[in-house]
């Protein structure tokens, strides 16, 4: 149970804050016709599909929705965890080792759910000062 949680605590800390910092930056041109900054002889084409883009942000959006997806997932575990853990000190019945088991388990779920509010509020953070640097 703690692999899990340290696995995706883990997950969420290293990978999730930078999704929409890789997603951002200065705009290259979405299609062939289109030159780059810096030189006018590179051309960089958008190899998500550039015809269906809203002001080139496809992969961002992708990224975002990902991110999206993986933090309900994950508050849908921290809700489980959160009732399986009110199930440990139930059972524990005044048992202390138990209890201080359980303790463990509760400390470790709101460490998890504060990492999965923490990747979402990083994210957020990092595509809104991306937006304002690029215009």
């Amino acid at each position: 149970m703690r692999r899990t949680l340290a696995t995706i605590a883990l997950t969420f800390l290293l990978v999730a804050p930078t999704l929409p910092a890789a997603a951002q930056g200065p705009t290259f041109g979405n299609s062939p016709s289109q030159p780059a900054m810096g030189n006018p002889g590179t051309r960089l084409v958008n190899p998500l599909g550039s015809n269906n883009c809203v002001g080139g942000d496809c992969l961002m959006t992708f990224l975002l929705a990902i991110l999206d997806v993986v933090t309900r997932i994950g508050f849908i575990v921290v809700i489980l965890m959160t009732v399986f853990v009110g199930y440990k000190f139930v059972a524990a019945q005044g048992n202390e080792s138990k209890i201080t088991e359980a303790k463990e388990m509760l400390l470790w779920t709101v460490i998890g759910a504060l990492i999965l509010l923490g990747a979402k509020a990083i994210a957020l953070g990092i595509q809104a000062t991306a937006q304002s640097l690029v215009g």
